[in-house]
């Protein structure tokens, strides 16, 4: 299957997105450098790719873990009575809760994968029945404290990604 932004994705697009991936404070220049193009079409190209929602934005890789010294626990969640209504309720209570720093829906008996900051084992303990008792859904939950990250979004490159997924070469 093949993703509608691969359309957007010609071997100087795909240098530009590799690059602010790695960089994100690169100087229009030096992309346009490392990309092989002047730099106003180059520009112009990483304009439309944000036009376009490939590129997001650019962000500061904060480590919350150094800053706040936390722990993370990964919670699979599973609704009780999982309808279209109880999932909006759910997922408007998780962007509520500042310690959940990471939700996503998943198919299969699970519904939720959710990740929630917290300075230990006692504290985890406090968010997770603080919000049991206040979200407006009913749900069942395992936790799996986080020992070590061994890869994350940070660590993804593109171009063996583009490659590995076997998207067509423009």
């Amino acid at each position: 299957m093949q993703s509608n932004h691969s359309q957007y994705l010609d071997k100087f697009n795909l240098k530009i997105v590799t690059n602010l991936h790695q960089n994100g404070r690169i100087t229009k220049v030096e992309l346009s450098e490392k990309v092989g193009l002047s730099p106003t079409p180059c520009w112009e190209r990483m304009k439309r790719l944000e036009h376009h929602g490939v590129i997001r934005g650019y962000h500061a890789d904060i480590d919350i873990r150094r800053m706040f010294y936390v722990s993370y626990f990964r919670v699979e969640v599973s609704i009780r009575n999982l309808c279209p209504g109880s999932a909006r309720k759910f997922e408007l209570y998780i962007r509520q809760t500042p310690e959940i720093v990471d939700c996503e829906a998943v198919l299969g008996d699970v519904a939720y994968i959710i990740k929630i900051a917290a300075i230990s084992v006692e504290h985890y303990q406090e968010i997770i029945e603080r919000f049991q008792s206040n979200c407006p859904v009913e749900f069942d939950y395992t936790t799996y404290p986080v020992t070590k990250v061994i890869k994350d979004g940070r660590d993804v490159h593109i171009q063996s990604m583009y490659e590995s997924l076997g998207l067509p070469s423009k």
